[in-house]
């Protein structure tokens, strides 16, 4: 949930307007763009229906991360382009293309597993009071967010803003392949199992056997290498497809 504040999708949501106003759109259209911007994340959550349960939570995250980071990053670059008249048509459709592909790769990814995560990770006993502190906890955050991203905007202009946030992908990318087991197909009791392995042993995992398996396999490709599964229930070594870490 904070890691959903973090990406920077709220400050976008929120703000969309002021944003395409900065750059250079007028009032009237700005709201125009800006719902532009809501039917793009509906039509894009869509995807998530069919790929949550197949390609997986941890996977779709991984995938949402790195595109979020370089869509946001450029978008805010874009606020460089020239205001001038002969250069405000090429702005405006620069940072309206680049905010759009952003909010494409957040709505199938970032966007419902958040959700969908935080009611499956509490065992029965203690679920309600779980997810009320998931929800409470990313309310809280959006409430920070709106509050500070008007002075970020003054103070470190929009390229500054955006890049900031463009780099908090990065960070939550790293916390999530740490510290973010796989849930998808995984009956209560699976998942008890799943979440009785500690936070670091799972973090020595990743970094010590997943990641130089995934380089043996994928960038040396060596089709022999193989990957010991880290819970008790995975019989069979993994030697799935590149979205499975």
């Amino acid at each position: 949930m904070i890691a959903q504040q973090m990406c920077g999708i709220n400050i976008i949501a929120f703000y969309s307007s002021t944003i395409f106003v900065q750059s250079g759109v007028s009032a009237y259209n700005a709201l125009w763009a800006s719902f532009g911007f809501g039917i793009i994340n509906f039509l894009f959550a869509w995807p998530a229906v069919w790929t949550i349960d197949t390609f997986g939570r941890r996977a779709l995250l991984i995938f949402t991360f790195p595109n979020m980071f370089w869509t946001l990053l450029v978008a805010g670059l874009c606020f460089l382009i020239d205001k001038g008249v002969e250069q405000s048509s090429a702005r405006i459709g620069a940072v309206a293309t680049f905010v759009y592909l952003f909010g494409a790769f957040y709505s199938p990814g970032e966007g419902p597993v958040p959700f969908m995560y935080s009611a499956e990770v509490f065992p029965l006993s203690h679920r309600e009071v779980g997810m009320s502190w998931a929800v409470a906890t990313n309310n809280f955050w959006g409430s920070i967010l709106s509050l500070t991203f008007p002075r970020m905007l003054r103070a470190m202009t929009p390229t500054g803003a955006f890049g900031f946030y463009a780099a908090m992908n990065l960070v939550a990318l790293a916390l999530i392949y740490c510290f973010v087991p796989e849930t998808k197909q995984k009956s209560l009791e699976e998942l008890d199992e799943v979440f009785s392995v500690s936070t670091r042993t799972h973090a020595k995992y990743q970094l010590g056997t997943v990641l130089p398996w995934w380089f043996k396999r994928y960038v040396f490709q060596n089709k022999d290498a193989t990957c010991p599964p880290l819970y008790k229930d995975e019989l069979k070594p993994i030697k799935a497809s590149p979205g499975k870490v």
